[in-house]
């Protein structure tokens, strides 16, 4: 289960830098094993993304995956272990010889679409995060369009597909497991709630019961 924050997470805090550590710590404690910052293209050389970067990676080691979104010079610098690629951006494949000695090992790429998924498998991503699932308030119905995409995606590639857009609660999780998807990616259902490990414990145990429903073993 991925964590998606960016630096607005400490923009917005009341409590200073200590309410993110809070935060996010809790939603490791939970079973959040991957925290994802998303990051835009040229920040690296803004002194608080980077200073952001360094904390994340510091409170994650030893615990948790730390993935950046979209910049892959921040990515080497703060010795992230995943980079997770933009839209016309680099290919997984250009993106991992760049990255060659350095400590991140895996490189995913964002997919709307088959054809994007497919495209991404080719290039060398080691998974592929497709959204978004849901669109906001949406009821869930066993014929959801996002979730039909979600399982045709998963049928057309061999790497993991994650789940992640609109994903708020554990019955939402669980249905993107039981259409195939390998995990789902939150945000909001994490950080806005009112006791952020909980949510987090709420999530992953939604996750690893759909698990064992459609794979009949422990969750991967």
């Amino acid at each position: 289960m991925t964590l998606v924050t960016d630096r607005n997470l400490y923009r917005q805090s009341s409590e200073g830098v200590s309410g993110p550590i809070s935060l996010i710590d809790a939603a490791i404690q939970g079973g959040v094993d991957i925290v994802q910052l998303r990051a835009v293209a040229g920040e690296t050389d803004d002194l608080a993304i980077y200073a952001v970067s360094l904390h994340l990676r510091e409170m994650t080691a030893g615990k948790a995956l730390f993935v950046v979104t979209g910049d892959i010079e921040l990515a080497e610098k703060c010795h992230a272990d995943g980079l997770m690629l933009r839209e016309h951006s680099y290919r997984p494949s250009e993106a991992r010889s760049y990255l060659r000695g350095e400590n991140v090992k895996l490189v995913g790429a964002f997919a709307r679409s088959v054809e994007e998924a497919a495209r991404a498998e080719r290039g060398g991503a080691d998974y592929v995060q497709f959204g978004p699932v849901f669109q906001a308030d949406e009821a869930l119905e066993a014929d959801h369009p996002g979730l039909a995409l979600l399982r045709k995606i998963k049928d057309a590639v061999q790497i993991r597909v994650i789940g992640f857009g609109g994903v708020q609660t554990p019955e939402q999780a669980a249905a993107c497991i039981a259409a195939g998807a390998d995990g789902v990616a939150v945000t909001d259902a994490i950080t806005g709630a009112a006791d952020p490990q909980k949510a987090a414990a709420d999530l992953r145990a939604a996750l690893s019961a759909a698990w064992t429903e459609h794979h009949g073993s422990a969750e991967a």
